[in-house]
């Protein structure tokens, strides 16, 4: 079996497949999240944030929005390894650095180490130039599918 790794080109629709998959989950529906970009082993995720996911009268976006922003964005940067599928037996997110946003959210994430089993990733979340979260995602891929 070849040694699964991220591929050098990204179908050019993949983009577009991905937004069309993602923009209308429930989940995420009012919350202002879009899929900005996808490169190999990268994706980009904009939150302009909605009054769904702002903490009253403070003014800052939730924290647990913000973990599932790292884990989604981190799970877009993987799937570039699988055409867009998301074939992850289980994702593991630590949050390693977390302080209150206020404002749009630019997260990034990238495939640090990829094998056949897993896959550990680096995700940040900026509003504008200021570090929110610094976060490591570690996927387990379904057995088989490496």
């Amino acid at each position: 079996m070849a040694k699964p790794q991220i591929p050098e080109i990204l179908a050019p629709d993949l983009l577009e497949r991905l937004r069309v998959r993602f923009h209308p989950w429930e989940l995420i529906k009012g919350w202002g999240l879009t899929i900005e970009s996808v490169r190999p082993g990268e994706a980009a995720m904009r939150l302009q944030p909605t009054k769904a996911v702002i903490n009253g009268a403070r003014g800052t976006v939730n924290g647990g929005v913000l973990a599932t922003m790292a884990d989604m964005v981190s799970a877009l940067a993987l799937s570039t390894a699988f055409d867009g599928a998301m074939p992850f037996a289980t994702s593991d997110l630590h949050i390693r650095y977390l302080e209150p946003a206020k404002g749009e959210v630019i997260g990034e994430a990238k495939v640090i180490r990829f094998s056949g089993r897993g896959a550990i990733l680096e995700c940040r979340l900026l509003c504008g130039e200021h570090l929110v979260a610094l976060c490591t995602a570690n996927f387990a891929i379904k057995h088989g599918l490496g």
